[in-house]
Parts: structure tokens; C-alpha cells; sequence
């Protein structure tokens, strides 16, 4: 099995989230990129990525904060089993206050972040009843304590999912090994 870890917003494609999810699954069996910061951009690399390997092993594919609404979207088109954590259900909504120039958090990198990538993000919004069909190839974590999106919204957004919340935590999830436990041993993840 093959695992794509899709990062966040303003991060990278390394880091103690993906470090845990290689001594757990193996470092040659996950898979994490830098990705453009155009979204359009990062979903294509990974499609193609998707395409290439989905008929060669089983993809679970693990995505945080915006790279959690790429998973659901990526998940929902394969039909590939999709672990979110601290997911951005509305992309196109919850980063509006930042268009503009930023700084990546990890790689120090400065780029502008376009107002028409607020248009791509709302296109790939899944609507709940759409994911109700896969539902039973997502998995949702929360870290109750996350300061910038509201962890109680999101577990009622996702009624009737497989949704573990953690207490305390923040935005950059404090749960993971907490998480991989969970997922291996309570849970029977249905690989595609």
C-alpha cells in the first residue's frame, strides 16, 4: 500500500506528520510533495500521481487543513480511501482573508496567493451529499482545539462519518500517533 500525505496551506511536504506516517507505514511506502501553491497546479500533480499508481498498489491518501478538502475531492474522484485531519471543508471561503503575498512557514518562500484560486478551491468543494457516497472511505480527525477552523463544525458537517475528535490540540494536529493507532486497530480501512 501506498500512502500520499497532501499538506496544508502555506506548508510542506515534510515534517513530523510525515515522519510518523513513515516509521508506521515504511519510507518507501509514502509519498509527500511540495505542491505549487496555485491549487489547480497541486491537484493536477496530484492526479496524475493518483492515475499512475491506483492500478499498480493500494492509496490511502492522508491530507491536513487544505490538503484535507483536496483529499476529500481526490477520494471522492478515484474512489480511494481518504484520511482528513483538521480538514478546510470550504477552501474557497476560509482562505479569502489570504490572497495576497505570503510567506511559507516552512520553506520561507514568498508568493502570492491569487484571488482566482478562490474560484478553483470552490469548484472542488464536494458537497456532503456527494461524499455520502464514499463515506465509508473517509476518516475524519479533529483536534478540538484548533484555533483556526472550528473543529464542532466540521464534526457536524460530517454527520454519519467515521469522525474522531481529540481533546485539546491545535490547527497543526497534536493527535497523530493517537490517529495511526486508532486507525489500524479500530478500524478497518477499505484500501482502493
Amino acid at each position: 500500500m501506498i500512502v500520499i500525505y497532501i499538506h496544508g496551506f502555506n506548508s510542506a511536504g515534510y515534517g513530523d506528520k510525515v515522519n510518523k506516517l513513515k516509521e508506521h507505514f515504511g519510507d518507501e511506502n509514502v509519498l509527500s510533495i511540495n505542491l505549487p501553491y496555485n491549487p489547480e497546479k497541486a491537484i493536477r500533480q496530484l492526479e496524475l500521481l493518483i492515475r499512475n499508481l491506483k492500478n499498480e498498489q493500494p492509496l490511502l491518501l492522508i491530507g491536513t487543513s487544505l490538503g484535507g478538502a483536496y483529499t476529500l475531492y481526490l477520494s471522492y474522484k478515484f474512489d480511494v480511501p481518504g484520511v482528513v485531519i483538521n480538514p478546510s471543508i470550504k477552501p474557497s471561503k476560509d482562505l479569502k482573508s489570504e490572497i495576497g503575498i505570503q510567506k511559507n512557514y516552512k520553506t520561507g518562500e514568498e508568493y502570492e496567493f491569487k484571488k482566482e484560486y478562490l474560484e478553483f478551491l470552490k469548484k472542488i468543494e464536494i458537497p456532503v451529499e456527494e461524499l455520502q457516497k464514499i463515506k465509508d472511505k473517509i476518516y475524519i480527525y479533529l483536534d478540538e482545539g484548533d484555533e483556526l477552523l472550528d473543529s464542532k463544525k466540521t464534526a457536524e458537517f460530517f454527520k454519519g462519518f467515521y469522525v474522531k475528535m481529540f481533546p485539546g490540540g491545535n490547527h497543526r494536529f497534536q493527535h497523530m500517533d493517537q490517529l495511526l493507532e486508532d486507525l489500524t486497530q479500530k478500524r478497518e480501512v477499505r484500501y482502493g
